[in-house]
Formats: C-alpha cells, sequence, structure tokens
C-alpha cells in the first residue's frame, strides 16, 4: 500500500514538475508616438498587433522569454493640424528576449514584470501621395533597443491560462534619404491579450 502511494504522489508531480515551459499567442493593439517635423507632423493610427511567445520557468519566479510580433499601422503628414498627405501602411516585426518575475507561476493569478532586449524591422512607406510629391518610396532603419512589460494572468486549467499585458518597445529608427535623415518617435506600445499553454 505505501508503495502504491509513493508511485501514485510520483506519477501526480511529474506533470507539474514538466510544465516549466508555455507557449503563447496573443492580439491586440498597438500605439506609436508622432514626430514634428519643420512645421508638419507625421502621425500612425492606431494599430493592431499579433504575435506569438515561449517562456521557459526556472522555479516558480523567474523564467526567460523569447517572442515576436506582427504590427501595423496606417501613416499620415499632418500640416497644420489636418491630413495633408498618406504615408502608407507601416508594419513593424519586433522580436523581443526578456527576463520575466512571476509574482507565483503556480498560482490560479500570477502577476508578471520584465524587461529585456528589442529587434525591430520595419517595412519601407510607400504611398501615391508620396509619389506625387516626388518622395516615392521611404526606408525606415531596422534598429535593436529595449523593452519592458507587464502583466497578468489567470489560469483556467491545468495547463491553460489567459493573460493580459502591456509591453513597451524602444525603437526610434531613421528614415528617409540621406542628406534629409528624420529620426521617428514610434516607441511601440503594445496591449495584448492571449492564451498560454503550458507543458
Amino acid at each position: 500500500m505505501r508503495r502504491c502511494l509513493i508511485l501514485l504522489t510520483t506519477l501526480i508531480a511529474l506533470p507539474l514538475s514538466a510544465q516549466s515551459n508555455e507557449v503563447g499567442v496573443w492580439g491586440g493593439v498597438s500605439r506609436v508616438g508622432s514626430t514634428e517635423v519643420t512645421g508638419s507632423k507625421i502621425r500612425f493610427d492606431r494599430g493592431n498587433a499579433f504575435g506569438a511567445s515561449f517562456n521557459h520557468f526556472w522555479g516558480d519566479h523567474l523564467s526567460g522569454e523569447v517572442a515576436a510580433f506582427s504590427v501595423r499601422h496606417d501613416g499620415s503628414i499632418d500640416v497644420a493640424g489636418t491630413t495633408a498627405f498618406t504615408t502608407g501602411s507601416l508594419r513593424m516585426t519586433p522580436l523581443t528576449a526578456t527576463l520575466q518575475w512571476h509574482r507565483a507561476r503556480t498560482a490560479p493569478l500570477d502577476f508578471f514584470a520584465g524587461g529585456g532586449v528589442a529587434f525591430v524591422r520595419s517595412s519601407s512607406l510607400h504611398s501615391s501621395d508620396l509619389d506625387a510629391l516626388g518622395v516615392g518610396r521611404v526606408d525606415i532603419e531596422s534598429r535593436i533597443g529595449w523593452t519592458a512589460l507587464g502583466g497578468v494572468s489567470y489560469a483556467f486549467a491545468d495547463s491553460f491560462a489567459i493573460a493580459a499585458e502591456a509591453r513597451y518597445i524602444g525603437y526610434r529608427p531613421q528614415s528617409g534619404p540621406s542628406d534629409a535623415r528624420v529620426r521617428l518617435n514610434l516607441s511601440p506600445v503594445l496591449y495584448l491579450a492571449g492564451v498560454r499553454w503550458r507543458f
């Protein structure tokens, strides 16, 4: 009987100890800053954000995460507070690596926060308005920056949880021709909701 209890306890503990990884899928919105340029403003509307993450836990409180996101914003150039030209869509792909602290990974309700590095790759801007201005396609540089996040998750089953987080990505790339470079104040903030699967 004692051996059966030991075996049963071991079998129950094995899945719990093995659940040191999480895969998450995310969706939400993104906000970026605007840039003032000699009487005009380069502005981007609220965008959409989607992504996926992989998190590995070292104990109950510390984890490391890698994540990738796809973010899209429609842009414009405002003059005297009125939209004068459109710039087309800006598509960004932030890749992040963060170290995170968790209040209690195994508890139903877990608060977490973290920080790390980010690499952001952006598409170029192009629109008929830019062509009419003689500007054409505007390249935006890829850059390494930093990131910080905070959020909460709720486990509704042993292996599944829902989560919400806010994630800041420091990203101020240069754009435009070599003789007239402009530094864009983008630095997106992602507001995300997701589902996490623990295994």
